[in-house]
């Protein structure tokens, strides 16, 4: 038997578990044991029920990696990534300099900046699928062009590309805005004292005091945007011509559209890789980029 100094010894150290246990319950169900279906059902010949039939071992990935059209959303994904990340980033790096003195009215351009995080993906590629119709849309009205931006594939990605940029510029807007933000006065104006102009304050001391933001907020977006398919099932349905296919809308199509579960759960773990590749990628600038004051 346990003496009551050893059980109130014994509850203190479960505590913080006890705390966690609804989290890790949740994360269990929902996130690692879907997971781990998927991995395990990866291996076996799935019919168009989704009943395990027989053990296949490597052959669904060798199908989905010699799939011209899985290969070339493999590669769309990474133009969509290399695009919209730094882009997003750097508007939202400049909106974040421009709004970083207070004044009367910072509430109302503040809100301006970050609004676009408040909509939903359906509403805004509903609001820009109007913008860019070739008949009616605002877009081809300005720029006196005749593009049907959505269905023709040297436009359709760069389309998608900044139906995205749009919509995470709010988001990276307040996080870069609150770390300029904390950065000491004291080191700009003696910055300022010592003759440097804004470039040289922006680059040799806000970007370095502000890139753990930096750093977190390209890792987020890394990851979001390499699983990212909701803009292309909306919109294009990875069209034209495979043009907008992604690796998760791919996944998509195979599971929904056609009940082909093989590639659909080889395609899914071929991208879960990719994207843990990508992260770890990313994570190696931390050492060189980052600094921590």
């Amino acid at each position: 038997m346990l003496s009551t100094y050893n059980k109130r010894k014994l509850l203190k150290k479960l505590e913080p578990f006890l705390y966690l246990l609804p989290a890790i319950v949740f994360f269990g169900l929902f996130t690692y044991y879907p997971f781990l279906k998927t991995v395990f059902n990866s291996f076996f010949l799935i019919d168009s029920m989704g009943n395990i039939k027989e053990f296949i071992g490597l052959e669904n990935f060798i199908n989905v990696l010699t799939n011209q059209a899985f290969l070339k959303s493999i590669g769309n994904t990474f133009i969509f990534v290399f695009l919209s990340v730094p882009t997003s980033i750097g508007i939202a790096l400049l909106l974040a300099l421009i709004a970083n003195k207070k004044t009367r009215t910072s509430s109302i351009y503040e809100l301006l900046f970050s609004l676009t995080m408040a909509m939903s993906m359906s509403v805004c590629a509903m609001i820009f699928q109007l913008m860019y119709n070739p008949s009616i849309g605002i877009i081809n009205h300005l720029l006196s062009a005749d593009i049907n931006w959505l269905n023709d594939k040297s436009y359709a990605l760069i389309s998608i590309v900044i139906i995205q940029v749009w919509m995470t510029i709010g988001y990276n807007f307040l996080f870069l805005l609150s770390a300029i933000r904390g950065v000491p006065t004291d080191l700009l104006e003696s910055a300022s004292i010592e003759g440097a102009n804004i470039f040289k304050k922006t680059t040799k001391i806000i970007i370095p005091m502000i890139s753990p933001t930096v750093f977190f907020l390209v890792c987020n977006a890394v990851a979001k945007n390499m699983v990212m398919s909701g803009l292309t099932i909306i919109l294009t349905e990875g069209g034209p011509q495979g043009s907008t296919e992604t690796m998760i809308s791919f996944m998509y199509k195979q599971a929904m559209n056609n009940q082909n579960y093989n590639d659909a759960y080889a395609a899914a773990i071929v991208a879960f890789i990719i994207t843990f590749i990508m992260i770890l990628i990313s994570f190696t600038f931390e050492k060189k980029g980052v600094h921590y004051s």
